[in-house]
């Protein structure tokens, strides 16, 4: 295995101030005082720089998902296997990876047409976290764990298996569930990376119009989760799923759309796995074990 995290993920809004006070004022994440020469502004939940770049745009979308290594050597071999496996790599400039916060990284694009940023070396940021509403630590890794990223991320991957032996034979990441689903008929792959996080990506085999399922964040307690839950509604913003159990990572969460129309999951009590040796990977009927009711705008109406 060789992926160690999930590190950031790139955002394109049609509507970057309303999705930054999201960020800050519902997620309880903190803006990050860097300047930009190309306007995008940053969300910052640990040590780490950043870990969601916003950049200003025609659309609501997913730009690139960052996926770090734990060395250069390590970078350099999975580069190399997805030459010679025939896929077009593009190496980031300098300033590009001083944009990034990061030594190096070469984009991507798996076969269901997302794009990834392969990066090792992340520059961090030791400044204080100060959520802005008083949010304590998200759960992104410990001295014991090291880095878990950010939380976890689900891309729409409707040519499933191709994307899953992308993911999996080339850049390194492993299977730990997957979820059937009845309606529609669908399923979703669960992988996880070098970290003892439950699953770092997904893959949903039925396309999205803004490029990602979810993104989940993490925090440490129930409370916290019932705080934003509060500060969600209050605010105005589209609950797609109430409070909720997940059967395969354990998540106490609900989710909530951000302007622009890509869901956040928030949740508490993820299962983290010691030993991936000694993991057998699952498969899954059921999604939840309880709550989660969902409700899309538009849909459920």
């Amino acid at each position: 295995m060789t992926v160690a995290a999930i590190g950031y993920l790139r955002i394109e809004s049609a509507q970057s101030d309303a999705f930054m006070s999201f960020g800050t004022d519902v997620l309880g994440l903190m803006e990050a005082e860097r300047e930009d020469k190309q306007g995008a502004r940053f969300l910052r939940m640990d040590q780490h720089p950043f870990r969601f770049m916003v950049e200003s745009g025609a659309q609501d979308r997913l730009l690139a998902i960052g996926l770090e290594f734990r060395g250069a050597a390590q970078w350099q071999a999975t580069c190399d296997r997805l030459t010679a496996a025939g896929h077009e790599l593009s190496a980031g400039s300098e300033p590009e990876a001083a944009r990034r916060c990061v030594t190096a990284f070469v984009s991507v694009t798996d076969p269901s047409g997302n794009t990834v940023e392969l990066y090792h070396g992340r520059k961090l940021d030791y400044r204080p976290f100060n959520s802005p509403v008083g949010t304590g630590r998200f759960v992104t890794g410990s001295s014991r764990s090291g880095d878990m990223g950010f939380g976890h991320a689900v891309i729409p991957a409707p040519k499933a298996e191709q994307t899953t032996a992308f993911y999996t034979d080339l850049i390194g990441l492993a299977v730990c569930d997957v979820l059937h689903l009845a309606t529609p008929p669908s399923q979703v792959i669960f992988m996880h990376a070098d970290n003892p996080r439950q699953h770092s990506l997904a893959l949903y085999d039925q396309p999205h119009p803004v490029g990602v399922v979810h993104v989940m964040v993490e925090v440490e307690t129930l409370d916290e989760v019932g705080l934003a839950l509060d500060r969600a509604s209050k605010a105005g913003h589209p609950v797609i799923a109430s409070l909720g159990r997940h059967v395969n990572d354990n998540m106490c969460s609900f989710y909530v759309l951000a302007p622009g129309g890509i869901a956040f999951e928030y949740g508490y009590d993820g299962l983290q796995i010691d030993d991936w040796s000694r993991y057998t990977p699952t498969v899954s009927t059921e999604g939840d074990l309880w709550g989660h009711e969902y409700n899309f705008p538009g849909v459920n109406d």
